[in-house]
Formats: structure tokens, C-alpha cells, sequence
């Protein structure tokens, strides 16, 4: 009972209900005794029965009893079942906040389908189960109300009726037990399942092409993975089955009982015999609603336990400069943005780290240099560093070694938030959002740069600023992807690889028209780039080799 009440499902409902907890339970406790009362008036109405008839007293307070549970019983339910929605939204806006927290690099090695399921799944279980957690403490105050009738009536039958129910609920929440146990094997087999079901939706291309591939995926992966899936979840749920219909059964069985058995051997008179089955019949329906609570209680406590996990991994990848932000959910003024100058690097290294805590990948740069205005172009082969670079270069990585300087200040006085803000970034694998994201600009300027990106024949912008669609290709999506950069109007611009998908007209216009027209302006343009053609209108242009920066004079060489 200790471990129950320190579960995430009560600590979630205990802090959200607050004050309110207290009106709550005292709600459950009359919603019972209420629902008690009532039957104690259609027991009296059954002994009037057989006399003169029903007293119109006995009929009215029966009535006061169904319409003060009625009330009492709904408030219950809904207010449990809001404040369970309130805590589990809030829970997961909590773990949100802190997910924008966390270190690009340690998020690169996060699970993201286990986060998505964390954040989304369940939310409706958790409601169901608050509500039907009200039900069942008032349903329990009830039972006991009609168990102390029941010693009133007939205490040898009221100890043998008892006895029975303890007997039987103590058999089913054994059964419930050993349920639990077999459903943490069930989810981890369903989501390995799901993790074959993203492969099939998200490398649709290339299974069409290739038919061994799909043939390869569906028998080892896909087929096993059902099989399994439902091979788990066979077991749980015909032990869950065995619970239940051993509960329905002993409800039928304790009647039973009552009626054949207590008149004969614990010398129980007829009238007790009725009078017994009636609190029997009416503690029974509410002790099946409690029955029924306990397995959607684990299920609930698995998931919000899942989700605890999540969050404590996230906790643990929170960068300490994006704690202010993870506090206020990203609701405070914007960080000040330093004038950019020059900036300066010397011995950079950074390395990720594999899973034997090792290096699996390392960049270092000896020297680099950026002055304001200029434009600079980073080329080399693949897996040679350049975007593991210019997260470095941007403070999304924070390097293991080195020294750099923003205008001849130390980075390392510089606040990095300030620091990440000078920078809008365009990788070259982006996300593009339905509206120009914290952007206080008008209708017509967005307009206007989708002219500038000659997408505006594909794509309008509507009254709230979003966009009329994003089912565009992949050059016209990534056109509208440089629209939302240049309208930031930030102080440095890295491009990765941001001409791979542009048409020969547009690629031009890149080139040799938009990019000199932004540092013309004063911009700083950092862009990796593989068209050497144009490799002539950038100020300078360097190599990565391996993960290091090749020195400029040796550029003829590479």
C-alpha cells in the first residue's frame, strides 16, 4: 500500500489537486456514504413492503440520497479526471521546455521515437484512470457502509460474506500482479514492433525500388516483430482474462453461497438471507468497478513511469546556460546579440563519443578566422567534419579543448546564448515550420522575400502569416527554408549545402547574385559548398580533410 500511494499516478494527482484534494476526498467520502444511505432506504422500503406498505418518508429520503450521490458522484469523476488531464498536459510541458534545453549533441543520440511516444501516448488512460480512481473511493466507502449493515443484520453471515470477498480479491490482485509482470516484456516487444513500422513509412523509396529489401524487412523485422508483439501480449492479456472471469465468477459464487449454504450452516434466518443478498448485490457491482481500476492503474503507472525516465535523461543532457529558459518555458525577453566584428579560433577540438565512452569521430582545426562582410565558402569530401564544424562554429557543440574570441573578447566571457544568436544556421537537414518562427515582420516583407526566392507562384502567405502549403519538392521547400533565414536579418548566416537541391537557374542566382547582394550589405556569409564553379565570387575558400582544417596556401594541393 506504501508503494502505491508513492506512485507517479498519486504524486501526479497530488500535486495538481493541490488545495483541492482535500474538498475531493471529502466528496468521495459523502458520494459514499450517500450511495450507502440509499441502500439502507431500499432495504426499508422492502421490510415496509411486506407490512402496510412503502411510508412516503422512507421514498423521499431515498430520493435525497440518489440526487445528493448523483451530484457528488459527477463532480468527482469530472473534477478527477480534469485534474489528471491538467497534471499529465503540464507534465509534458515541463519535459517540452526542458527538451529545447538539452545539448544538440547529446539530443543527437536521444531515441526520438521513445521521446515522441513519452510525450504523446496515453494521455486519455490517464484521464480514464483519475476518473475511475473518484469512482472507486466512493464505491469503497460505500461497501463499507454496507458491511457495517451487514453486521447489523447477521454477524456470523456478514464475517462468512466477507471472508469470501477478501478471499477472492486477494486471489485476483495476485492475478493482477503477475499480469504486471508480463506487460513491461509487452511494451518493450510493441515498441520494438512500431520501430519496424517507421522503417517501412519512412523508407517507402527505397523498398519500392528494391523488392529483396522489402521481402528482407517484412521477414526478419516486420513478421518476427508482429509475431512477437502479439506472442507478449497473448500472455497478459489471457492472465488479465483469467482475472476477470475468476471475478465474475465469485460474484455469482458469494450469492450463492448466501442463498444455499448460510441458512444451513451459520443458522442464518430468511429475512437475513434477503436482506444479505441485497448489500450483496449492491457491494458487488461497485467492487467490480475497483476490481477493474487495479489493471488500468499499472498500465498508467508504466506509462507515466516511462515518461519519469524521459525526463530524467533529459535532465541529465540540460545545458546550464539554458536553464533560465527551460525555467520560464522560453517566455522572457531576448537575449542582447553583440555587434559582429571578427571572430577567432585556435586549437579547436571536439570528438563525439561512442558508446564504449571512446572517440568515434573527432574534428580539430588549428586556426580559424571569420572578419564581418566576408564571404567564405568550406568544402571537402563527406565525413570530412564540415557540418560537425559549423555546429561548433555556431556554440551548438561546445568544443573539449581550444580557445576563440568574438571581437577580440574571450568567448568564454561571452554568454552563449548571446553568442548562438548572432548566427541563423540553414543545415542540410532543416525542419520547416508552417510560419516564419520569431519573426516580427510583416505580411508583405514575407511576401516580398518569397518573390526574392522566385517561390511565390507556389506557395502564398496567408492571414497569420503561415504559409498555404508546404507540399512542395525538395528545391522549392528548401527555397522557402532560405526565405525564413534571410528574413531573421541576423548578423552571420551558415549554409550548408543550402544550393544541393536548387534548380541550374536558381543555383546561379545563388551564387553570384544573392549571396554578394547579403555581404554587399554587410552580412557574413559562412556556406559549405561542392559547386567549384562558382568557388570564384567567395573572399576565400577552405578545405576540411578528416576532420581537420587544411591551411590556406596548401588549398592548391587538396
Amino acid at each position: 500500500m506504501l508503494s502505491l500511494f508513492q506512485s507517479n499516478f498519486f504524486q501526479l494527482l497530488r500535486e495538481q489537486a493541490g488545495k483541492q484534494g482535500s474538498k475531493l476526498v471529502v466528496a468521495c467520502l459523502a458520494s459514499g456514504v450517500l450511495q450507502g444511505l440509499a441502500v439502507f432506504t431500499v432495504l426499508q422500503g422492502l421490510e415496509q413492503l411486506s407490512g402496510e406498505g412503502i411510508l412516503f418518508h422512507t421514498f423521499l429520503a431515498f430520493l435525497i440520497c440518489l440526487v445528493g450521490f448523483y451530484y457528488l458522484f459527477r463532480y468527482i469523476t469530472g473534477e478527477g479526471a480534469l485534474i489528471a488531464l491538467q497534471g499529465v498536459m503540464q507534465w509534458r510541458m515541463r519535459v517540452a521546455s526542458k527538451l529545447r534545453a538539452v545539448s544538440l549533441e547529446k539530443y543527437e543520440q536521444f531515441d526520438l521515437s521513445r521521446i515522441q511516444a513519452a510525450l504523446l501516448d496515453n494521455r486519455e488512460m490517464v484521464v480514464e484512470a483519475a476518473r475511475m480512481l473518484a469512482a472507486s473511493v466512493a464505491n469503497s466507502i460505500m461497501i463499507v457502509v454496507a458491511m457495517v449493515k451487514m453486521f447489523s443484520v447477521s454477524v456470523s453471515g456478514a464475517a462468512g460474506t466477507i471472508l469470501c470477498m477478501a478471499l477472492g480479491l486477494l486471489f485476483f490482485l495476485r492475478l493482477g500482479k503477475s499480469v504486471n509482470a508480463l506487460m513491461w516484456p509487452a511494451m518493450r516487444a510493441d515498441a520494438k514492433f512500431s520501430s519496424t513500422l517507421r522503417d517501412l513509412q519512412e523508407g517507402l523509396q527505397q523498398l519500392k525500388q528494391h523488392k529483396p529489401k522489402t521481402s528482407d524487412l517484412f521477414k526478419k523485422d516486420i513478421i518476427a516483430g508482429v509475431d512477437a508483439a502479439c506472442n507478449a501480449r497473448s500472455a497478459t492479456e489471457r492472465r488479465h482474462a483469467l482475472g476477470i472471469s475468476f471475478f465474475a465468477m465469485l460474484n455469482l459464487l458469494i450469492l450463492g453461497i448466501i442463498l444455499f449454504l448460510m441458512p444451513r450452516f451459520l443458522d442464518v434466518s430468511p429475512d437475513e438471507t434477503a436482506q444479505l443478498l441485497v448489500l450483496c448485490m449492491f457491494s458487488l457491482s461497485p467492487l467490480m468497478s475497483i476490481v477493474a481500476f487495479v489493471p488500468l492503474f499499472a498500465k498508467v503507472e508504466m506509462s507515466l513511469d516511462e515518461l519519469r525516465q524521459v525526463e530524467d535523461l533529459i535532465d541529465r543532457s540540460v545545458e546550464p546556460c539554458e536553464e533560465k529558459g527551460m525555467n520560464a518555458q522560453w517566455q522572457y525577453d531576448d537575449p542582447k546579440v553583440p555587434t559582429f566584428e571578427s571572430l577567432r579560433m585556435e586549437g579547436i577540438h571536439f570528438a563525439y563519443k561512442g558508446e564504449n565512452g571512446g572517440s568515434s569521430f573527432a574534428i580539430a582545426v588549428d586556426s580559424f578566422s571569420l572578419k564581418r562582410g566576408e564571404l567564405l565558402f568550406i568544402k571537402g569530401g563527406n565525413g570530412s567534419g564540415k557540418s560537425t564544424f559549423m555546429k561548433v562554429l555556431s556554440g551548438l557543440y561546445h568544443p573539449q579543448s581550444g580557445s576563440a574570441w568574438l571581437n577580440d573578447i574571450p568567448l568564454a566571457d561571452i554568454d552563449s546564448e548571446s553568442y548562438r544568436n548572432l548566427f541563423t544556421i540553414l543545415p542540410s537537414e532543416y525542419h520547416l515550420f508552417s510560419r516564419p518562427l520569431g519573426l516580427d515582420v510583416s505580411r508583405k516583407k514575407i511576401e516580398e522575400m518569397l518573390k526574392t526566392m522566385r517561390i511565390d507562384t507556389k506557395i502564398r502567405v496567408q492571414e497569420d502569416r503561415t504559409f498555404s502549403t508546404l507540399d512542395l519538392s525538395a528545391g522549392q521547400r528548401k527555397r522557402v527554408a532560405l526565405a525564413c533565414a534571410l528574413l531573421e536579418e541576423r548578423e552571420v548566416y551558415i549554409l550548408d549545402e543550402v544550393a544541393a537541391d536548387f534548380d541550374p537557374g536558381f543555383r546561379k542566382f545563388y551564387y553570384e547574385e544573392l549571396l554578394p547582394g547579403l555581404t554587399a550589405k554587410g552580412a557574413t556569409i559562412v556556406a559549405i559548398s561542392h559547386d567549384d564553379r562558382y568557388f570564384h565570387i567567395a573572399d576565400r575558400v577552405l578545405t576540411m580533410r578528416e576532420g581537420t582544417m587544411l591551411p590556406e596556401n596548401r588549398e592548391a594541393e587538396a
